[in-house]
């Protein structure tokens, strides 16, 4: 095992690893998934006697940008699950010191494919709002949250390379602390941003992604510190072109494919949003809204899980430890099941109760309760896709988790919710919704447990 890695994974119970890293994975989840729950409850209680139906709106407004904020997140988060696997594996293989130029070309390419991809969304916002559905004031709305928002995720790419390049090595604390810190700092300025508390100036949609772009650029300035300065686990020393570019080539030969995978979710979640709003009324497309911010409740735990499982499957698998990667992909399968039980029977009991955290529109809850007896036992299903996309990319195989999340989100989810709607309404989207969690969910635990190699291939 190579001495510059800051837990060896290759030893020990395995369970006992991810049980390690899933507690502080999982307060730094909770944490970032409260911003987006704090947002929405903010949000959903905005009046003004001059906009009666104001929270209604705003809460459809964020349900059209959040799955492009959704998408630029989703492209950090693939760009950073090429990074932990090129680390890992490295770490695995004993050559630290292509670990950390692994991890310094990780952070610059993270800002460059951002800024690509940012200035593109950009362009095509007002094109894209209209496709979705977005009309008049809503649009509006809209567009202001993601004008904002949009130059953020550049900022972001730095916070979560430099997460990854510490979770690659085995450690919690340090990359929970980076995320709780940013989302910490977004939840405090929220209302004063949203509402216009202090010397604060009202703000609403835009004040909210407001607070989230410097909750991430503090985030980013503290975790860049600590990779560089504190744990010296990147090293710009010495860097020629040819050598970023082989970096560049062995990131984004699991990168490129996993941002696909996880781009591929928000774009699945723009076009249910689309069915919705075209099929419906804007008071559906808000309780769409509600309910996808609540699944952040119940998958919180699975998040945090993912983040932990590509580390210990990429040292093992780097070492040639295949047993040891096979029994991690069962253990967080199990986990997914339990927690996804409890949390069912959980939200099932309390469902008015949350619906009404939300929004205190009548119709939006009522619209929205359903959602709380019929999805969230599913969700352990969910957890095998992206548990499975997690632990396969460490491997350096991230089309197996490409693969299962086209099946899933493109295929099933949007084909489902589809049907859902012409049959049911609302309420029939959610059962498409559980449907496509259920069916993708066995494929993905099934074919990965058969078929799916558990070696890692060289860094």
């Amino acid at each position: 095992m190579a001495k510059g890695a800051k837990v060896n994974l290759t030893e020990g119970k395995v369970s006992s690893h991810v049980l390690r890293m899933l507690g502080p994975f999982s307060i730094a989840v909770i944490a970032l998934i409260s911003t987006g729950i704090v947002d929405t409850i903010y949000l959903g209680r905005l009046t003004d006697a001059a906009r009666p139906n104001l929270g209604v709106m705003a809460l459809a407004a964020v349900g059209f940008a959040f799955p492009l904020t959704f998408l630029g997140n989703s492209a950090n988060i693939g760009l950073g699950a090429g990074t932990m696997s090129a680390i890992s594996r490295a770490l695995g293989q004993g050559d630290t010191e292509r670990s950390r130029r692994h991890g310094a070309a990780a952070i610059l390419m993270g800002l460059t494919v951002m800024t690509g991809l940012v200035l593109a969304m950009l362009a095509a916002l007002p094109y894209v709002l209209s496709m979705m559905g977005a009309e008049g004031e809503i649009k509006a709305m809209a567009r202001d949250y993601a004008l904002i928002s949009f130059p953020g995720l550049v900022i972001v790419s730095v916070a979560m390379m430099s997460n990854n390049i510490l979770r690659a090595g085995g450690e919690a604390a340090l990359p929970s602390s980076i995320m709780i810190l940013g989302a910490l700092i977004n939840i405090v300025l929220d209302p004063f941003l949203i509402f216009g508390w202090g010397p604060f100036p009202r703000m609403e949609v835009q004040g909210a992604a407001l607070a989230t772009l410097t909750g991430n650029t503090i985030a980013a300035i503290f975790g860049f510190s600590i990779v560089l300065f504190h744990r010296k686990a990147i090293s710009f020393t010495d860097m020629t072109v040819s050598t970023i570019k082989r970096a560049w080539g062995v990131i984004g030969s699991v990168g490129i494919p996993a941002a696909g995978t996880n781009i591929i979710v928000p774009m699945s979640a723009a076009i249910a949003v689309t069915i919705v709003a075209r099929g419906l009324s804007t008071v559906d497309v808000a309780a769409f809204t509600v309910a996808s911010r609540a699944e952040l409740i119940s998958v919180g735990l699975l998040y945090a899980l993912s983040a932990c499982i590509g580390a210990i499957t990429g040292q093992n698998g780097g070492a040639g430890l295949t047993d040891r990667v096979r029994s991690t992909f069962v253990f967080c399968y199990w986990i997914c099941i339990i927690w996804s039980t409890l949390m069912a029977i959980i939200l099932a009991l309390f469902a008015p109760q949350i619906a009404s955290i939300f929004s205190k529109d009548a119709e939006v809850v009522a619209k929205t309760i359903p959602y709380f007896y019929i999805v969230p036992i599913t969700i352990f299903a969910y957890g095998f896709v992206f548990i499975s996309a997690a632990g396969l990319n460490a491997l350096g195989r991230p089309i197996y988790g490409l693969v299962y999340t086209l099946i899933r989100s493109l295929i099933l989810y949007v084909g489902f919710i589809y049907i859902g709607v012409q049959i049911d309404g609302l309420r029939g989207a959610f059962f498409g919704m559980a449907g496509a969690n259920i069916i993708s969910g066995l494929i993905a635990a099934g074919w990965s447990l058969a078929k799916v190699p558990m070696s890692a291939k060289k860094s």
